[in-house]
């Protein structure tokens, strides 16, 4: 069963506002950062795979927050279209 945009955002949020996730996320990117600064000049290759996963880690928790803005969107949306009824 697909879920709809509002169950989507829900959970999105509540995924972005769980202590264990960020806390998580925030490992990982501190992880990511710790191990930049370790590598020696000339580990370009590990640097520049260091800065792609910390993109990913990001473009994750981007399309998170554009679950939760497209439902919050929506939801404006409706309650504007009921106050003009």
């Amino acid at each position: 069963m697909e879920l709809s945009a509002e169950q989507k955002g829900r959970r999105a949020k509540e995924i972005l506002e769980d202590d264990v996730f960020v806390e998580m996320i925030e490992r990982v990117r501190q992880g990511y950062i710790l191990r930049w600064t370790l590598t020696a000049p000339n580990e370009i290759d590990e640097r520049e795979a260091l800065s792609a996963s910390s993109r990913g880690l990001d473009e994750v928790l981007r399309e998170l927050r554009t679950l939760v803005t497209d439902w919050t969107v929506d939801q404006q949306r409706k309650n504007t279209k009921k106050v003009r009824k």
